[in-house]
């Protein structure tokens, strides 16, 4: 195993950028594969999480490409936006003393921003299948000059439905090209792509006698399913971790464990695929500043995504892929420093941690929860920690009366020579002169004025009176009642039935205009035999 990058063949500029990022010597799997690559050959990886991959084909490219000849030279296919965003990251830092021009494209991204950035002219594109097959059939991504093609994470594609696209997209390439393939797993379906198009590749396995992290101290704790929540904060406080990813099984736990911290007082984000792309990638890159210390998410972020220095990670669920446990524990451990992995396992999780253990060729220990006394000697011990990971103090919210008391003042302030208007005073109104001064309803007793309101706003309002000429007698007025018994308004039009009065008992009615019952249908009947006989008239021509 070569000891230094320059050993390798890196060229000077790339060693400079490489020494900047910290890198200082290769890892295992850099020294094996770069110098194939460097000798243009197809090469298969499969290597574990957290090896240093980025590097095998990011060197590789820059080195072997020209940034003022036509492009793109490189494609690079990675099954998430998020891991698709930090590998062109990486690339941009390797490239920081050459000329080349790197980009991403994926989706929920703006596609005319990166059709803009396509059309300037990039040395390597690095995205998801999605979207590059997208801009490949708008004609904004040519792939005559391709070079280089890198497919990252593999056996993640095939898992998330991507292995249909990046058919087509191969399809589109130049067949004289370097084909690099890396994968944790290598399923029949990954095996067969490389055997179609791939040109007599070489495979470099990175073994280890487990499939995890042999840095990483891996623990689990029994515990109910309802006490989750209690015990997670309590080995928060005992450990005290710098940094910590915490692990769920799906989006909605996610948010649950999120909301709980929160109501705790522990400054975290929550990162799943419901999130906005945008808010998702800003959530990465505050948790790598390290503006805040705790991150809740799904296995969406469990691939691909490094994390400099993560000290903890927590399986809150116990994940339902095995593979998924070794992704997930890969965050911490890296590059040799040394990890903590805890999993909090319920009754119903046990059999699956056994599958895992045996999956990885490792015991996972149990261990006990921190009892009562540990934990309040550590809740002492902790008080600058949790002061460091506590969410930031809002400013108190004021009253309504305050906010208002606040508008007013604020109103003022505006004009410092405008005063607020005083209440007019209504006491000292003169009387107008011309109108007679009429008692009015006010300087009444309070009695005579409900009385009088009262009668004012009452349903039964006095008879109005006009005058009535002499000689003519006025017929007596008829009570009117809002129900009326349907016997009572036979011989009535229908639109008088609302004021409709009780029959009387005599045969003659005393109101001018109203006939008797019987009278009336009879002449209602007779009015409808006429038209019908006019209509049949019309009809048969008589």
């Amino acid at each position: 195993m070569n000891k230094t990058f320059n050993d390798l063949g890196v060229s000077a500029p790339l060693l400079k950028a490489i020494d900047d990022m910290g890198f200082k010597t290769p890892t295992e799997v850099q020294s094996k594969a770069i110098p194939h690559i460097l000798n243009n050959e197809d090469l298969i990886v499969m290597s574990k999480t957290g090896s240093g991959k980025t590097a095998v084909f990011g060197v590789s490219m820059l080195q072997m490409t020209d940034p003022e000849a036509e492009g793109p030279l490189g494609l690079i296919l990675t099954p998430a936006r998020e891991l698709a965003v930090q590998v062109d990251s990486d690339i941009h830092k390797m490239a920081k003393y050459l000329k080349h021009k790197t980009t991403a494209v994926y989706g929920q991204h703006n596609i005319n921003v990166e059709t803009q950035t396509l059309k300037k002219g990039v040395s390597i594109v690095t995205g998801t299948p999605g979207r590059v097959f997208d801009h490949i059939s708008h004609g904004s991504l040519v792939t005559k000059n391709i070079r280089f093609l890198v497919l990252d994470e593999a056996d993640r594609m095939l898992d998330m439905g991507f292995l249909d696209q990046v058919v087509r997209i191969i399809k589109t390439l130049p067949k004289d090209r370097i084909t690099l393939l890396f994968s944790a797993t290598m399923p029949p379906e990954i095996h067969n792509i490389c055997s179609r198009y791939m040109q007599n590749p070489t495979t470099i396995e990175i073994e280890s006698q487990t499939k995890t992290v042999d840095t990483i101290h891996q623990v689990y704790y029994r515990v109910n399913y309802n006490e989750k929540n209690t015990q997670l904060n309590r080995l928060l406080i005992v450990e005290k971790p710098e940094s910590c990813m915490i692990f769920c099984n799906t989006k909605a736990a996610v948010d649950r464990v999120q909301s709980f911290l929160t109501k705790k007082g522990y400054s975290s984000q929550a990162l799943h695929g419901d999130i906005p792309q945008s808010k998702r990638l800003n959530t990465i890159q505050q948790f790598k500043q390290g503006k805040f210390h705790i991150l809740v998410a799904t296995d969406v972020a469990a691939r691909g995504i490094h994390i400099e220095g993560l000290s903890l990670v927590i399986n809150y669920d116990v994940p339902n892929d095995k593979d998924n446990y070794v992704h997930r524990i890969g965050r911490t451990g890296r590059a040799g420093h040394d990890g903590r992995a805890f999993s909090l396992v319920t009754g119903d999780d046990i059999i699956s941690l056994y599958e895992i253990e045996e999956h990885i060729g490792a015991l996972v220990p149990e261990e006990e929860l921190p009892d009562e006394s540990t934990f309040n000697k550590a809740l002492v011990e902790a008080e600058q920690w949790i002061k460091t990971n506590s969410l930031k103090d809002k400013a108190p919210r004021s009253t309504s009366s305050e906010s208002t008391d606040i508008k007013k003042k604020s109103s003022y302030s505006k004009d410092p020579q405008k005063t607020p208007r005083s209440k007019p005073d209504y006491s000292r109104r003169p009387v107008t002169q011309g109108k007679p001064a009429g008692k009015s309803l006010s300087s009444e007793p309070r009695p005579e004025r409900i009385n009088k309101g009262n009668a004012i706003h009452s349903d039964k309002r006095p008879p109005k009176t006009t005058p009535v000429a002499a000689g003519i007698s006025k017929p007596p007025i008829r009570s009117v009642s809002r129900h009326v018994s349907p016997n009572k308004t036979q011989g009535l039009p229908s639109n008088d039935l609302r004021r409709s009065a009780p029959v009387q008992s005599s045969n003659k009615v005393q109101t001018s205009g109203v006939v008797n019952s019987k009278s009336t249908a009879n002449t209602s009947k007779t009015n409808k035999q006429s038209v019908i006989k006019k209509i049949l008239n019309k009809i048969f021509g008589r």
